[in-house]
């Protein structure tokens, strides 16, 4: 792996073990984009957006059932943590797109990272969330694998004609170029990321963002908040959530776990839900459904949490 963080790449056993954590076939790796159409490019980096949903979880655990409660984004250690060390991890948005990035530029992707402002319950939460930009031709794509259930599951193309793209049926999805609630200067724009839950209801936002690069220092500032700020949504409730493929490999649902349940939803319906009576439950569920096993030691440290079932 390089030494450096901003233009770090994996070896190549490193990315045949990302493609066997995220169980993706055999016939359809390739280690090197150079060669292939626009076409195919993009075609390879939908699929692999989908596989990463499917068998990498968005999950915070790491906050709750460890004893130093600190995350770190550098690709090594995330490579370890998600891929290494088999064990059903994922992680939160700039986790699971650091890691996701780093495979795409080690494949030949051209690619950077955004930060995005979060929307929610009417209110801007500053910025709190990553996403990736990759270019394919003259095109760019807005690509995120770390923003749970509504984030998006296909890469959408930064279009200022607002088209809608697909979501998992029956919602959709599409990017706006416009000004925000609470800009003063009324001459703004940002990309606007909305979902719908179907073609009857209207769109809401998500969360905006811009065309200006990131780099790693911003991060470090943006991780410290989300995960150790007794405001962050993150340090206060356990979420675990990944998409569910049909056997062509095609997202049709999601499997979700909110501090004191999961819940299947295919298809846009809920499809069955399992409320916890201990935190025994909540462990279980996690290693039948994600795979996470924690050991004796690590299911000791969220004792004294808010988060703790009784």
């Amino acid at each position: 792996m390089s030494s450096s963080p901003q233009r770090a790449t994996y070896t190549r056993e490193q990315i045949e073990a990302y493609f066997n954590r995220i169980k993706l076939p055999e016939q359809h790796r390739k280690y090197d984009i150079a060669g292939l159409t626009n076409e195919e490019a993009l075609e390879y980096l939908s699929l692999l957006q989908r596989y990463q949903l499917a068998y990498v979880p968005f999950e915070n655990l790491t906050l709750h059932y460890s004893f130093h409660r600190q995350i770190s984004i550098h690709p090594e250690d995330l490579f370890k943590k998600i891929v290494g060390d088999n064990n059903g991890r994922g992680g939160y948005c700039m986790e699971n797109n650091t890691l996701f990035g780093t495979v795409l530029h080690t494949l030949g992707f051209t690619i950077f990272s955004v930060g995005a402002r979060v929307y929610d319950t009417g209110n801007w939460i500053g910025w709190s969330h990553m996403a990736n930009i990759v270019t394919i031709g003259r095109d760019r794509y807005h690509v995120d694998v770390g923003f749970g259930g509504n984030g998006p599951v296909v890469p959408m193309k930064l279009n200022k004609d607002g088209l809608v793209q697909p979501h998992i049926n029956p919602a959709s999805a599409r990017l706006q170029w416009r000004n925000i609630p609470g800009n003063s200067d009324p001459d703004q724009r940002l990309w606007v990321y909305e979902v719908r839950i179907n073609d009857e209801s209207d769109f809401q936002m998500m969360y905006c963002f811009t065309e200006l690069e990131f780099l790693p220092c911003d991060y470090a500032v943006m991780n410290y908040f989300t995960s150790t700020s007794q405001r962050s949504f993150f340090t206060r409730v356990i979420v675990a959530e990944r998409k569910v493929l049909d056997d062509e490999g095609n997202i049709i649902g999601q499997l979700i776990m909110n501090n004191g349940d999961i819940k299947w939803r295919i298809n846009g319906k809920k499809t069955k839900e399992i409320i916890f009576e201990t935190e025994e439950d909540r462990l279980k569920h996690l290693e039948e459904h994600f795979g996470i096993v924690f050991s004796p030691v690590e299911r000791e440290h969220i004792k004294g949490l808010p988060s703790r079932l009784s």
